[in-house]
């Protein structure tokens, strides 16, 4: 992945935190508007289970109020019912004809309102009711330390007694509200968590869908720089080439050079385009069964150069000849190019069993560059730097092979490209 900080990168790193906040944002605001509904939702069910309880308290214990022969409210049902037992708060008040309303039974008094607010609700319960005996009214109120609690009335009315009995049950306006906060921060805490993975996981994925766009860039990047680089060379000689005023009898040598440079850059140019589109999984090596020494001669014969001297033997690998073309004219001209220290010298080429094998008798491998000379970019003794060995090694890993480099016995260096054997039986290469 790319770690230089080109426009094209800064971009797409601008683009993964903006999706990655994007999708935060969405998956925030969505997380927030299933919370609130699903806490409103749990709130309005457990008010109304509230006020159902409350409401089935004093309609249930209206029922059970009676009054003896004597005139005198009997609360003995009343006190031993279930009703009056649970978790819900009573108070029964009575009042006569013209008097005040009296508290005669109360049961988890701390659940209803003050005694003021009791008389008040009475009052109301009898109001509403219209004479309708168990006619239930359901209030919002607070209890004597302020908090918030349903308060459901029913009144009790006798012919034969004209007294007023009213039944107020009273209980949390949300029921089990400990429940219903332990919700409330479950959804908090489970929506930030949540938020925090989505933000992860965005950042995460689109990182990894950058990853190939960001190599695709790289690639490009040393396309454009491998060609720029190779390329300024040649180019300058053409042009100086162009420029010169040559003789008539030097016309077809300088003809014959400018040819020259054009067939070389027009192999770089094929050769770092080939490798561009294989890279990118653009085009993939063609595979071919070829006699290895007959590709070898053939771009031995085209270089023609006296100094190169071919010894072949028939070699039968599975291959792109096109490349496997590009890679041995490399290292020939590696090897003119190093054994250029003395003419008389030649550049043998040897080829055998899947091996291309090019000698020459320079000053050998420089330390320097010894240790990777199939670099892009390394730089021998002459100073020059480039990828024509990189590309070397490029192709024999394309082909599952390998390149190497060493110091020859005698002085000079070979460079090898290996490729495995055909098996000529199934058109395949052979394993290792």
């Amino acid at each position: 992945m790319s770690t230089h900080r080109s426009p094209a990168v800064a971009r797409l790193k601008r683009a993964r935190w903006f999706m990655t906040a994007l999708v935060t944002v969405i998956t925030a605001a969505a997380v927030l508007v299933f919370g609130f509904v699903a806490a409103t939702i749990d709130a309005h069910a457990r008010e109304t289970r509230a006020q159902d309880q409350a409401e089935r308290v004093a309609g249930g214990l209206a029922r059970a109020i009676q009054h003896d022969d004597k005139q005198v409210l009997d609360l003995s049902t009343v006190v031993d019912d279930e009703l009056a037992k649970g978790s819900t708060g009573v108070v029964i008040v009575v009042r006569k004809p013209g008097e005040q309303w009296k508290q005669v039974h109360t049961y988890q008094r701390s659940l209803m309102p003050d005694d003021s607010q009791i008389a008040t609700l009475a009052t109301q319960v009898e109001d509403h009711a219209d004479g309708v005996i168990y006619q239930g009214n359901r209030y919002g109120s607070t209890d004597i330390t302020g908090r918030e609690v349903t308060v459901a009335g029913s009144p009790v009315f006798w012919n034969d007694w004209d007294n007023t009995v009213v039944i107020l049950a009273g209980t949390e306006a949300v029921a089990d509200a400990g429940a219903h906060r332990t919700l409330v921060w479950e959804l908090v805490i489970g929506g930030i968590l949540f938020v925090l993975l989505a933000a992860a996981a965005t950042y995460l994925i689109s990182g990894r869908s950058q990853r190939q766009a960001l190599r695709m860039l790289d690639e490009h990047e040393q396309f454009l720089g491998d060609a720029a680089h190779e390329l300024r060379t040649p180019l300058t000689t053409l042009k100086l080439l162009t420029e010169s005023k040559p003789k008539p009898e030097e016309v077809q040598q300088t003809l014959a050079e400018a040819r020259r440079l054009a067939d070389r850059m027009a192999r770089l140019v094929t050769g770092l385009l080939a490798r561009a589109r294989m890279q990118s999984g653009i085009a993939e090596p063609e595979r071919t069964m070829l006699r290895l020494d007959q590709l070898a001669e053939a771009v031995a014969e085209e270089a023609g150069d006296p100094r190169i001297v071919v010894t072949a033997h028939p070699s039968v690998v599975v291959g792109d000849p096109q490349l496997l073309s590009l890679a041995i004219r490399n290292m020939l001209e590696n090897g003119l190019t190093h054994g250029a220290v003395n003419r008389a010298a030649p550049v043998e080429v040897h080829v055998a069993e899947g091996r291309v094998s090019i000698r020459d008798h320079g000053p050998g491998v420089d330390p320097v560059m010894s240790a990777s000379p199939f670099n892009r970019g390394a730089a021998g003794r002459t100073g020059r730097n480039g990828i024509g060995l990189a590309l070397v090694a490029w192709v024999a890993q394309a082909h599952g092979g390998n390149a190497s480099i060493e110091p020859a016995a005698g002085g000079g260096t070979i460079a090898t490209l290996w490729l495995p054997p055909a098996d000529i039986t199934t058109g395949v290469p052979a394993s290792r």
